[in-house]
C-alpha cells in the first residue's frame, strides 16, 4: 500500500529557523490573487532514525513559509503548484499515481541555477519546481547542487503533511500537539493535529489555512517482530514524529549588513601580529563560528562562539575575526547607517559592542570546552575574562562624546543551545537585540552554562549603550579605544534594531529600581509604529513577556463585532516554574485602518473559557487603547462596534426591518411611542453578518419609533 504523506503546520518569518508562530500578516512573500490567504510551511530537520536509505541529513534545519491568495475552494495541491511557480529555487519531487504524494523537496539557497536530483547512477533534471516521473531512487537520491536544503524518502524517512485537526485551517500562537509524544497509530492523533490520509488533493483550504511539511522520524517498520509492524505498516510506523511546536522565545534574525559598522574611518596602535592586526575584523556582524589555532589536533574543528569560548583565530574561510587595540590606540568607524536615540528600543539600549570576552567553565568532562560540552553541566565562573574599553559617539567624526570607561565587554554568544536535547541548534542568536542590563551585573556563578544562556532571551551578548547619555539624537561614528596602560579586544560594532510583536523581552525587579518599566514591540517591517506597549507597575521576579499577533480565532469563543487588532502575550518564569506576580498596563495600536476617536471600540480579553470586557482609555495620538491594572495576560482583541443601519418596509400589519448586524452579538428591536418607553420586540444573534431582517405585525395605529439595541 502507498505510504500517505503527511505534513505538519508551523509557522515561522521566510527562511527562518525555529521562531514563535505568526500571523499571515507576517509571511513575506506570496503568491496568487483573491480575497482568501492561506500559507505553506516547508521545515528540513534531520529525522531520528536514518533507516531504508542513503540520505545524508538536510545541511542545515531551516523552515521556509509562503503565503497563498485565493477565491473560490482550492486545494493544496494547487497552493504547491501555485508557490512552485513563483520561487524559482524551490523544487518538488512527486508521485502522481495515487494523488500528489511529495517523496522529495529541495530549495537552491545559493541561487546559482542548478535544479536536479541524482542517485549516483542517474539524474533527473528539474524544470518547473516539479517533477512526477522520477527515475531515481528516491531512497537515495540528493541534490546536484550540494549546497541545497535538502531531504527525500519513500521507504525510509521521508515527507510527511500535517494539518489542523478536521483540516479546518489557521492557528493562533503554535500546534498544540498534546501530551503525545509522536504521532498515535491507534489514536491517529498528536493532540491538535491528525495524520492526513489523502494527500494535498483531498486538502481543501479555508480561509487562513495553514498547510505545512516536515522530515518524519523514520521510514517503514523494520523490525518483524514488532507486535505493531503490521498494524502500522499499512499506515505509517507510529514513529514518525512532528518537529517540536516554536517555543515562543524568541523571532530569528534576519542580517542586515546596514545594522553593523561598514568603513574603517582611522585607526593607529593595532596589535602588529596576525590575525589580530586587521583593523576591518571589527566591520560587519559578530563571530559566529572560528577555528582553533591553539589546539593542534583541532585545527580543522569548527567551533561556535559561546560564552564560555570566545570568538579568536579566523573564521572557517580564515577571515580575520578579531582585532587587537594596543595601549593608547583607537579604532574608528562609520556605521551602515545613523543610530537613533530611541527610548522604544529594548530597555533603551541603541548600540552594542562586541569582543572576545568569556566565563571559565568548571564540572564538564574532557579537558576543554568545545562543541560538544554539555553546557547543562558545566558550571559558571562568578569573573568573566575581558578588557577595559572606552567608546566613544559621534555625528560627524569630529565631535565626540565619550562613555565612562567600561572593565570589560560582555561575552557574546552566536547560537541558541537546546536545554531539552543539551546540544547545540543552528538557530542563530540575534545581534541586534540587547541584554537586559541587569544580566551585566548578574552573578551567574554557581550556575550551569545553559541557565546563563536562558537569560540572554534570544540576544547574542555584548555591551549596550544609550545614546540618551551623549545627548545626541542620533551618531553615525563609533571609536573603540582600551582603556589607560591595557589592550581591548573588538569584535563587531552593532546597531540596535527593535523588537517587533512575534519576539520576547525580560523584566525584572532590578528594571523597575533603575526606571526601566517599559516593554515596547513593533510591527514587523515598520519601526515607526509600536503594536504593544507594556507598562509594569511590579514584577516579582525575572521573567519573559512573550507576544504574538493573532489573525485567527477558531481556538476561542466567537469574537464580538469586527476586529481592528488582535494579541496574544504570556508572561513566564526564565528559570524554573513558581508563578510570577505582575501589574502592568498595556497599550494595544488599533489597525492602521482606524480612524474614529475610540468610542466605537471595545477591548476584550480572553479568560480561558470566553471574551471579558475590559475598561480602557483612548490614546488618539498612537491610535491605542490602553488598559490598567492587568494581572494576567492572555489574548486581547481590539474590536470595533459599528451600529447597524435599519432599513424599512411597510409589510401586512406592520413593518420590516433589514439591518447587517454584528456577529455574535444580541440585538433587539425595540419599539416606542413617546421615546421615553421601549419595548423589545424581537431578540436575535446571529452568528454571522449576513443581512438579517426583523417584523413588527402588531404594530400601533399611530405612530411610533424603532431602534435596535446592542448588547456587546
Amino acid at each position: 500500500m502507498k505510504k500517505i504523506n503527511s505534513l505538519l503546520a508551523l509557522a515561522g518569518l521566510f527562511l527562518v529557523s525555529k521562531s514563535s508562530a505568526i500571523s499571515l500578516d507576517d509571511v513575506q512573500l506570496w503568491t496568487g490573487s483573491g480575497t482568501n490567504r492561506a500559507a505553506l510551511v516547508i521545515e528540513w530537520n534531520s529525522p531520528e532514525v536514518f533507516n531504508a536509505t542513503t540520505i545524508p541529513a538536510p545541511v542545515a534545519n531551516k523552515t521556509l513559509v509562503w503565503g497563498y491568495r485565493f477565491n473560490g475552494t482550492p486545494t493544496g495541491t494547487q497552493m504547491l503548484a501555485a508557490v512552485l511557480a513563483a520561487d524559482p529555487k524551490l523544487y518538488v519531487v512527486a508521485d502522481e499515481t495515487y494523488g500528489t504524494f511529495v517523496e522529495s523537496i529541495g530549495y537552491n539557497l545559493n541561487g546559482n541555477g542548478v535544479i536536479g536530483v541524482t542517485d549516483g547512477t542517474g539524474t533527473n533534471f528539474i524544470t518547473g519546481g516539479l517533477l512526477t516521473n522520477a527515475t531515481v531512487n528516491v531512497d537515495a537520491a540528493t541534490p546536484l547542487n550540494n549546497d541545497d536544503l535538502f531531504w527525500s524518502g519513500y521507504f525510509g524517512p521521508n515527507w510527511q503533511v500535517w494539518t489542523e485537526l478536521g483540516d479546518s485551517g489557521g492557528f493562533t500562537t503554535s500546534p498544540n500537539r498534546g501530551t503525545n509524544a509522536y504521532w498515535n497509530a491507534d489514536t491517529e492523533d498528536h493532540g491538535q493535529w491528525e495524520f492526513s490520509y489523502y494527500g494535498l488533493d483531498d486538502l481543501p483550504l479555508t480561509n487562513g489555512s495553514w498547510i505545512g511539511f516536515s522530515v518524519s522520524a523514520a521510514g517503514y517498520p523494520t523490525d518483524t517482530n514488532d507486535p505493531s509492524y503490521y498494524t502500522n505498516l499499512a499506515v505509517v510506523n507510529n514513529d514518525e514524529q512532528a518537529p517540536p511546536s516554536p517555543d515562543g522565545t524568541y523571532t530569528a534574525y534576519v542580517c542586515n549588513t546596514n545594522d553593523f559598522a561598514v568603513q574603517i574611518v582611522s585607526t593607529n596602535n593595532v596589535y602588529t601580529v596576525s590575525p589580530y592586526n586587521n583593523p576591518t575584523a571589527v566591520l560587519g556582524r559578530p563571530t559566529l563560528k572560528f577555528i582553533d589555532h591553539f589546539t593542534p589536533h583541532q585545527t580543522s574543528i569548527i567551533h561556535r562562539s559561546k560564552i564560555v569560548e570566545p570568538p579568536y583565530w579566523t573564521d572557517p574561510n580564515t577571515n580575520d575575526v578579531i582585532a587587537e587595540i594596543s595601549s593608547g590606540g583607537q579604532i574608528t568607524v562609520n556605521m551602515g547607517r545613523k543610530i537613533y536615540d530611541d527610548p522604544n528600543n529594548p530597555y533603551g539600549v541603541d548600540l552594542i559592542v562586541y569582543g572576545n570576552s568569556f566565563f571559565s567553565a568548571s564540572g564538564y568532562s574532557g579537558s576543554e570546552v568545545n562543541d560538544f560540552t554539555d553546557l547543562g553541566i558545566a558550571k559558571l565562573s562568578s569573573g568573566i575574562y575581558g578588557h577595559s574599553t572606552t567608546v566613544s559617539v559621534s555625528q560627524d567624526g569630529t565631535n565626540w562624546y565619550a562613555f565612562n570607561n567600561i572593565p570589560l565587554i560582555y561575552p557574546d554568544n552566536a547560537y541558541r543551545w537546546d536545554d531539552t536535547n543539551h546540544s547545540w541548534t543552528d538557530e542563530q542568536m540575534n545581534p541586534t537585540k540587547p541584554l537586559n542590563p541587569y544580566v551585566n551585573t548578574n552573578n551567574f556563578g554557581g550556575q550551569s552554562v545553559a541557565s546563563g544562556l536562558d537569560q540572554f532571551i534570544g540576544a547574542a551578548g555584548g555591551t549596550g549603550f544609550d545614546l540618551k547619555a551623549s545627548g545626541l539624537p542620533w551618531i553615525q561614528y563609533v571609536r573603540v579605544q582600551p582603556g589607560v596602560g591595557t589592550y581591548t579586544v573588538i569584535d563587531a560594532i552593532v546597531a540596535v534594531d527593535p523588537v517587533v510583536v512575534g519576539d520576547t523581552l525580560s523584566i525584572t525587579p532590578d528594571n523597575l529600581a533603575s526606571g526601566t518599566t517599559n516593554l515596547v514591540f513593533q510591527k514587523p517591517a515598520d519601526s515607526s509604529r509600536n503594536l504593544i506597549t507594556i507598562n509594569f507597575d511590579s514584577v516579582s521576579a525575572i521573567a519573559k513577556v512573550s507576544t504574538v499577533g493573532l489573525s485567527e480565532f477558531s481556538a476561542f469563543a466567537p469574537v464580538i463585532g469586527i476586529v481592528s487588532s488582535a494579541y496574544q502575550i504570556t508572561l513566564k518564569p526564565v528559570s524554573g516554574t513558581n508563578a510570577v506576580n505582575y501589574v502592568a498596563g498595556i497599550g494595544l495600536r488599533a489597525s492602521d485602518n482606524y480612524t474614529g476617536g475610540g468610542g466605537d471600540l471595545r477591548v476584550y480579553q480572553w479568560n480561558r473559557t470566553n471574551w471579558t470586557s475590559q475598561p480602557f482609555t483612548f490614546n488618539s495620538a498612537d491610535n491605542e487603547v490602553l488598559v490598567a491594572g492587568v494581572t494576567n495576560f492572555s489574548a486581547f482583541v481590539v474590536s470595533q462596534i459599528i451600529p447597524p443601519q435599519l432599513n424599512i418596509q411597510t409589510i401586512t400589519n406592520g413593518f420590516a426591518f433589514q439591518f447587517t448586524p454584528l456577529a455574535n452579538c444580541a440585538h433587539i428591536l425595540e419599539r416606542s411611542a413617546d421615546l421615553v418607553t421601549w419595548t423589545p420586540i424581537f431578540t436575535n444573534t446571529p452568528a454571522s453578518t449576513q443581512p438579517i431582517t426583523l417584523q413588527d405585525t402588531n404594530a400601533p395605529t399611530g405612530k411610533a419609533f424603532y431602534r435596535v439595541l446592542l448588547n456587546p
